[in-house]
């Protein structure tokens, strides 16, 4: 995705950002472990089908369960120009800071933190620091996707923000998959479904729809594995259908609520380094 806005702006690093795309996650710890035998199944049917209020309560319960997270992914990228792969270290907290750095051959290439106040995007070789409000709008800008602060942390904690009402949600049996598909009405877009394995009740998919009921963005989430008393995914695929951009993310370490320092999320200034004022950048 190459906006009009960024196409105005001859950035010195943005080939480096191609492997940025969408956010990076994280695992530490624990790899080897195999998640716990799936209970019994039993024939799928509308008689047995279970509430869209359960299925969400479920999703909230994971959110209030896992709320920070710090590790280690390998995130492969591609869109219709450009492909790459990168090494990322993570750390999450919610509900809207976080910290990555992503790592080239010779060392960190790029740097960015956000505390849920300021976004800060560090360029080592470039030595340039660009500083601004922890908004959408910055986020686009340094990784090519609109999505506040809090939006990402929910993506990398593996649940997803969304402003869903059980009222406004209906569950069904997607016969392909097997799975629940949870469809729901939400603020500010025509429509979001989400699908959930039957005996976990565990995400497994998260598409969003435009006005004409065409899907636009999906979220795969697969490879879950027991960390603690929490099951986890370990391979996150994103796609942006409108773009055509791809994204997939591959764990190698996680640990999940290590209850990281404020201070990791804040990027201090740095001795010859310049600092840009990013929300005085062209839009």
């Amino acid at each position: 995705m190459k906006g009009a806005a960024l196409d105005r702006i001859q950035w010195p690093w943005r080939q480096r950002l191609s492997v940025l795309l969408l956010l990076s996650f994280s695992r530490g710890g624990c790899a080897s472990l195999r998640p716990p035998p799936l209970p019994a199944s039993r024939p799928l049917s509308a008689e047995n089908f279970p509430l869209p209020q359960d299925l969400l309560r479920g999703l909230e319960a994971r959110r209030q369960a896992i709320t920070s997270l710090r590790g280690l992914a390998r995130v492969v990228y591609k869109d219709t120009q450009e492909k790459g792969t990168a090494k990322q270290a993570i750390a999450v907290a919610a509900p809207d800071r976080f910290r990555w750095e992503l790592f080239s051959p010779i060392g960190v290439a790029t740097l960015v933190t956000s505390n849920g106040k300021t976004l800060s995007t560090y360029f080592p070789s470039d030595k340039v620091l660009y500083r601004g409000g922890a908004t959408a709008e910055n986020v686009a800008r340094f990784t090519r996707v609109a999505l506040s602060p809090r939006e990402i942390v929910g993506l990398l904690l593996g649940t997803p923000v969304l402003p869903l009402m059980g009222d406004t949600c209906t569950v069904s049996l997607d016969s392909h998959l097997n799975w629940y598909r949870l469809h729901c009405q939400a603020t500010g877009e025509n429509g979001v479904a989400l699908w959930f394995e039957p005996q976990t009740f565990q995400l497994r998919r998260m598409e969003l729809y435009s006005e004409n009921s065409v899907a636009t963005k999906r979220m795969d989430l697969a490879d879950y594995r027991a960390i603690g008393d929490q099951l986890f995914p370990f391979e996150v695929a994103l796609s942006d259908f409108q773009s055509q951009q791809q994204a997939s993310i591959l764990y190698e370490r996680v640990e999940l609520n290590p209850n990281p320092a404020d201070a990791i999320f804040v990027l201090a200034s740095i001795n010859g380094v310049r600092e840009i004022d990013a929300d005085a950048l062209n839009p």
